[in-house]
């Protein structure tokens, strides 16, 4: 399990970087910001951040359409986002539902990262953080009065201020282009606590994120444990054909964030938040045989062939304590390739929505 974690944290801990820095979200004591949103989508979006980040208000009012296959959506959003240390509110305001989600694993590694260090030696961490992930930073520029590092990530841009991100634009090619702009940013000033509050009369659902998601397949036995286990055979597959035939899916609105290789575990991550992210995993054929047969909080809601392969579609209720979680996964079997191919998504997608994905996969 500790590879897994370590997978995870290094994912999440990574993306919150374009967004916020960990421990130290920003490397800014508090701010507000106001965003305006272009290409696939249109709006605005509203900041306030205290204690580095570790307080955070975000409001997003957006219209967003869509074009795939032909078939074109569109989507409305009312989203508030309350950040308050270790856990997360997701407030739809449009229904008046939301989830709490715990996103400690984040966080702590984060403040690990950063507590005591420089605002120099954070500078040369958060250009490290960047580099390592295959990004290239390609120079400063001024914007809105503030100094920016600029950097690329394949098809996305980003112009960033201590941690923070005042213009962005993620790419899929052919699929979207989301946009986002400052047109104001107000720094070091005092927020009032009420900023933070959480929002009464709403009905929030426990978990949504991937530390959630996790914790409930470790206690659902999914995962063995590494202290009584030799390091994992690895898939007969590359990792290096792996990440090609994963890096590139189409995911609307989950651009791609990172692949790895751990011990003979493959992993492609594509991440909206932090919240909602969804994996693609490979390993040694033998883990098909563990996780098919599910477990407590892990119940498998359907067995079937898929193109040729013996599937399963696995449903994450809950975790060993009873919080509920509402996480899906389908396992492929690939005996040619002596391995398990499987998918993990940190919200409820349906078993076709996931087959969709698994079948953009050439290997």
């Amino acid at each position: 399990m500790k590879n897994k974690i370590l997978i995870f944290a290094l994912i999440l801990s990574g993306t919150a970087l374009f967004g916020q820095q960990q421990g130290k979200y920003f490397f800014v004591k508090s701010g507000h910001i106001e965003y305006t949103l272009g290409g696939n989508w249109s709006g605005t979006k509203s900041i306030w951040f205290d204690d580095y980040g570790m307080l955070m208000r975000t409001h997003t009012q957006s219209t967003s359409t869509v074009s795939v296959a032909g078939i074109t959506s569109t989507t409305t959003e009312n989203k508030l986002e309350i950040r308050r240390g270790k856990d997360i509110w997701v407030v739809d305001l449009l229904t008046n539902t939301g989830t709490k989600s715990d996103i400690a694993l984040q966080t702590g590694l984060g403040r690990n990262m950063t507590q005591g260090k420089t605002d120099e030696e954070l500078h040369q961490m958060e250009r490290k953080v960047i580099t390592d992930m295959g990004a290239t930073i390609t120079g400063y520029e001024t914007f809105l009065g503030k100094k920016c590092m600029t950097f690329n990530w394949g098809t996305t841009k980003f112009s960033q201020y201590k941690g923070i991100p005042l213009k962005s634009d993620v790419t899929q090619t052919g699929v979207l282009t989301l946009l986002e702009m400052a047109t104001s940013f107000e720094e070091n000033i005092n927020i009032p606590a009420s900023k933070f509050e959480i929002p009464k009369n709403i009905e929030f659902q426990q978990g949504g994120g991937l530390s959630d998601l996790l914790n409930g397949l470790e206690d659902a036995g999914a995962f063995q444990d590494e202290d009584n286990e030799e390091p994992g055979t690895p898939p007969g597959l590359s990792f290096e054909r792996f990440e090609a035939a994963t890096k590139k899916l189409n995911i609307p609105g989950f651009p791609f964030f990172m692949s790895a290789n751990s011990d003979g575990i493959y992993v492609t991550s594509f991440a909206k938040s932090e919240t909602e992210q969804i994996v693609v995993f490979m390993e040694n054929e033998g883990r098909f045989y563990e996780m098919s047969q599910g477990g407590e909080g892990m119940v498998v809601e359907n067995t079937y062939t898929l193109d040729g392969h013996d599937a399963v579609y696995l449903n994450i209720t809950h975790e060993d304590d009873g919080t509920p979680t509402n996480s899906r996964s389908i396992l492929i079997n690939m005996p040619e390739y002596q391995a398990v191919l499987y998918i993990i998504a940190s919200l409820p997608m349906t078993k076709s929505e996931l087959e969709g994905i698994l079948r953009q996969i050439k290997l």
